[in-house]
């Protein structure tokens, strides 16, 4: 209640005059529906439209009926800051959680600590007073919700009717605290975390796509005749492992079992069948269960009626094989866009463009004003997205941990910057001890992390490096750091100018590059 109680009280400042009554618009509201489809940790080679052989017909008729971006990128690669930008339209390090929670030093770092706690308003609030109805079905990342559950033992079982009463009161209660923080108006079938931090036995760790399009179907065949914003948030490639999942009992969920298996999509075990007849892996068949799980949506839009007038968006929250880091493998990713009636078809957009660009994109597509006291960092696409212009940005700011950078057309520029209290313990001498993180690896299998996460300092030879410069045309997996290079000074002395200007009005200092505006 406490949290409700604030939360009427930020959106009545933030919105003001702004409020527009739902009641003065009718059944049949001629503006478009938004779907965004986010997925986790999926690679541009996830996707046969992408160049990558593995089977997705679904995702390659969707880019044929759209815009496939070819430039596409998460401005801070990891879940929770990702998702915060898709949610906001605003760069990571302006939510009010992370100012506090880092409030102390002088870099703002950026990981799995973007929460939405009911201190900002944003895309979901704006759409829902201006009469859309609004859904977040699937995954979130953006609570400190470990705090609110009861616990549950990783050996406990599944079907004892206490732990059944459990798994349902923690999933219930985060649904409606996410809703609350959200401003969504409903939040179905949600996973409230990654699996191993939710608290459902281990044998529970199952993925379950077809429960998260279920709720999803469910609220478009409710809300067909309403302008409606969805996200659907779909838990895969992340892991656990897809493909015992895909063999697991279909009826898991973080819920507890459901009672019938839900009928919405093609059974799991023809995807085996579909992906061995098309001469590929069985390890690939997880990314053809995924493009089923979209199939289903689109394949409900035509039904419903509504396909023309939806623009439909997949995209995933970063890529994995660069993850939290500021290397193209983790920040370019996949976006997909799909609006019959507006966005021609086949097109491939080669502009830059990011997660930051939907809340803008939609409020437009709307038209709908942006309140008075809400800001954006994002750009409108609608523009580029009807081939009217050939770019909205000549260059754009990425942020992740200790380090910040600018990629443009042609070139990308990263800086690490460690806080005070760390460049006295991280010296010259040292560096590669530390990772990006600002902490020490231990060469101790047995201790925790063994190397950088993910191995990213084994990939990228300049990851100790304090400043980094690649050419990207000729070396798209950023193997040859300029950074020293005489010849790409000037290059390097641009690039620091642009990253000082996007630095400016952020609420940390970083390094030289200042910052520090609250």
């Amino acid at each position: 209640m406490k949290n409700y109680i604030r939360l009427l009280c930020i959106v009545a400042v933030f919105f003001g005059a702004h409020i527009v009554h739902t009641n003065g618009y009718a059944k049949d509201d001629s503006r478009p529906n938004f779907i965004v489809i986010y997925v986790d940790d999926m690679d541009l080679k996830d996707i046969a439209a992408y160049g990558g052989r593995v089977l997705t017909p679904n995702l390659d008729a969707l880019a044929a009926s759209g815009a496939r971006f070819n430039r596409y990128y998460a401005t801070s690669p990891v879940c929770s800051p990702s998702r915060y930008s898709l949610f906001t339209g605003r760069y990571a390090s302006r939510n009010k959680y992370l100012e506090g929670v880092t409030a102390a030093d002088d870099v703002n770092f950026i990981q799995w600590n973007v929460h939405l706690e009911g201190e900002e308003p944003t895309l979901a609030h704006i759409l829902s007073d201006a009469g859309y109805m609004t859904a977040l079905v699937g995954k979130h990342h953006n609570s400190a919700n470990q705090k609110h559950q009861i616990r549950v033992p990783m050996d406990a079982d599944p079907k004892d009717p206490s732990i059944i009463r459990t798994m349902q009161r923690n999933h219930d209660f985060l649904t409606r605290m996410i809703a609350d923080h959200m401003g969504f108006d409903e939040v179905i079938n949600v996973y409230a975390n990654n699996f191993h931090v939710l608290d459902i036995p281990k044998v529970m760790h199952q993925h379950n796509p077809e429960w998260i399009v279920s709720g999803a179907l469910d609220f478009m065949r409710r809300h067909r005749a309403n302008p409606f914003f969805m996200t659907v948030a779909l838990t895969i490639p992340h892991g656990p492992d897809n493909i015992k999942s895909m063999v697991s009992d279909p009826c898991i969920t973080p819920r507890g079992y459901l009672n019938a298996v839900p009928s919405v999509q093609e059974p799991r075990q023809s995807v085996f069948k579909r992906v061995k007849d098309a001469g590929l892996s069985r390890r690939l068949a997880n990314l053809t269960w995924l493009d089923d799980s979209v199939g289903a949506i689109v394949q409900e839009l035509e039904e419903l009626g509504i396909r023309e007038e939806t623009m439909l968006v997949f995209a995933s929250d970063h890529s994995d094989f660069g993850k939290m880091t500021a290397y193209e493998a983790g920040i370019r990713t996949a976006c997909i866009v799909s609006w019959p009636k507006t966005i021609p078809k086949g097109r491939v957009i080669d502009a830059l463009s990011s997660n930051l660009d939907w809340a803008p994109t939609f409020l437009a597509a709307a038209g709908i004003e942006v309140p008075n006291g809400y800001l954006i960092d994002g750009k409108n696409l609608l523009p580029l997205l009807k081939g009217e212009v050939a770019s909205v940005r000549d260059n754009l700011f990425i942020e992740i941990t200790y380090t910040r950078g600018v990629v443009n057309k042609d070139w990308k520029y990263i800086a690490t910057r460690f806080p005070k209290r760390l460049q006295t313990v991280i010296t010259a001498k040292n560096r590669h001890e530390f990772n990006q993180e600002g902490e020490r690896m231990t060469q101790d299998p047995y201790a925790g992390e063994v190397q950088a996460r993910y191995g990213v300092n084994k990939k990228y030879p300049g990851y100790y490096d304090d400043d980094q410069l690649y050419y990207l045309p000729n070396d798209p997996m950023e193997q040859k750091n300029l950074a020293v290079d005489a010849s790409a000074h000037a290059v390097q002395i641009e690039l620091q100018a642009a990253l000082r200007a996007h630095q400016a009005d952020k609420p940390h200092v970083f390094g030289e590059f200042g910052g520090g505006v609250r």
